[in-house]
């Protein structure tokens, strides 16, 4: 990719966080949509956004191959593994109101990312990389809502959310020099991440 050499150590740095939630989004949606007690219809949609969030997965792997070389710490290591973790209890339901909450967050994270006049704005290959996940992850969170709330009360599915949530913040804590340098409020932005959006689970 062509990139403003500026931003590629910083980007390269915070990749990985957001791989964290793709690889979250394509283990859950397999496992979902394996789910027998989901109706046949849900199942075929959470398999086509699986295949949406494998590609998403291999276009920021392939960004990340084109940056420089950007290891996470092994605190960060241990972060992720309890983010994966705790997004699975409680069944199907639950486990897609935490996906929806991830998502729309993801949403945030790339919308600051990509705002007019920000550091990656301009950058034509990486703007269109990720505007393209922003878009797929918005109509993710539509459907994946939909499909825990035919199962489950909107505010256990909110206390699941915000949950998952939480522990994305927790990830993103680890980039807070890579989003200064990108032009974002690491602090800001946490806070609306911690913030579960009041339009996901209305009360």
């Amino acid at each position: 990719v062509a990139l403003d050499a500026r931003y590629a150590q910083p980007l390269a740095a915070l990749l990985p966080l957001l791989g964290c939630g793709e690889e979250a989004a394509v283990i859950g949606f397999d496992r979902l949509a394996a789910e027998s007690d989901l109706e046949a219809e849900s199942r075929q949609a959470l398999q086509a956004i699986a295949a949406d969030e494998r590609q998403h997965d291999a276009l920021l792997r392939g960004l990340q191959a084109a940056l420089p070389a950007a290891a996470p710490s092994p605190a960060m290591r241990r972060a992720a593994r309890r983010f994966h973790l705790g997004l699975e209890a409680g069944g199907a339901a639950m486990h897609l109101a935490r996906i929806a909450g991830i998502d729309a967050a993801v949403c945030t994270i790339l919308s600051r990312l990509l705002r007019p006049k920000s550091a990656l704005a301009g950058e034509r290959d990486i703007a269109r990389v990720l505007g393209h996940i922003r878009r797929d992850e918005a109509r993710h969170v539509a459907l994946s809502r939909e499909i825990a709330l035919a199962s489950i009360a909107p505010n256990a599915a909110r206390d699941a959310a915000g949950q998952a949530r939480a522990g994305l913040a927790e990830l993103l804590s680890f980039g807070s020099q890579a989003l200064e340098q990108l032009g974002v409020d690491p602090d800001a932005l946490s806070r609306d991440v911690r913030s579960l959006p009041p339009g996901l689970f209305p009360g």
